[in-house]
């Protein structure tokens, strides 16, 4: 059995990436802040578990209860894909509160942080395929005002994503991990962005204009690549991987000083 533990599963990519795993020799292990009832409803091998990420000081017992529901001795493969994300506040950061602030930081950051360690040390001993999937964010170059948390949090992700792969390359049992970023998708983080007030948040236009113009890729097909990377055979392990030409954008629009 394969086993797949991914977080916001609710909607969007990861919904989307649950629903195309679906398989007899899958096992799916899916959290979000609520129920997906659609996606329970097509698979028994399906254990969904309700979970704030934003109460970091209980993913611990979270991963507790999964691995009690993992039969290690009968597992071909473990895979972690760190899917949930938020992108408010969007915001200036001197306008946005301690709790929103450390609420982005937790869910962006130090979940996808406390879920690989806790892999990781749950599986220290198993010699079976283990990989890691961060999902982050062109936003770690292309910046916006009003963004500065979701930058700054994608971008730790992928730093700490390569610094956990040169770490694992001393482990007898190594667990592969890339970070990826997806591209503009539509989803409610890209739905958020764009109707946001253009006063408080400039770039708002911007993705407005990228949706008009039919230029975002649909959860399906990205979930779809994400799921074919995950299982390729030379898995970029340490990397960061674009998956998104972004320069077709600012070619469309005709903006070579605007980022997206």
């Amino acid at each position: 059995m394969k086993y797949f533990i991914i977080t916001g599963t609710s909607r969007g990519i990861g919904e989307s990436i649950a629903e195309q795993l679906i398989s007899p020799e899958h096992y799916l292990l899916c959290i979000s802040r609520e129920r997906n009832m659609k996606l329970i409803s097509k698979s028994n091998n399906i254990e969904y578990i309700e979970f704030d990420l934003n109460q970091i000081d209980q993913i611990e017992s979270l991963m507790d209860r999964i691995f009690n529901s993992i039969d290690l001795s009968n597992a071909v493969g473990i895979y972690l894909i760190n899917n949930a994300s938020m992108i408010a506040p969007v915001a200036f950061i001197d306008t946005a509160t301690v709790k929103d602030i450390t609420g982005n930081i937790n869910v962006n950051l130090l979940a996808p942080i406390l879920l690989t360690s806790l892999l990781i040390k749950h599986t220290n001993n198993h010699l079976i395929e283990k990989r890691i999937l961060n999902i982050s964010s062109a936003s770690v170059k292309n910046h916006h005002p009003g963004m500065s948390l979701y930058s700054a949090a994608k971008a730790g992700l992928d730093v700490f994503s390569q610094c956990v792969a040169l770490e694992q390359n001393h482990s007898q049992a190594p667990v592969g991990i890339v970070s990826i970023w997806p591209g503009m998708i539509d989803t409610n983080l890209q739905r958020e962005a764009r109707n946001q007030d253009k006063a408080t948040f400039p770039s708002a236009e911007l993705f407005g204009m990228v949706k008009d113009a039919g230029m975002l890729s649909s959860p399906e097909e990205t979930a779809q690549q994400i799921i074919e990377f995950l299982f390729k055979k030379d898995f970029e392990h340490g990397a960061v991987v674009d998956i998104y030409d972004y320069s077709k954008v600012q070619q469309h629009f005709d903006a070579p000083n605007e980022t997206f």
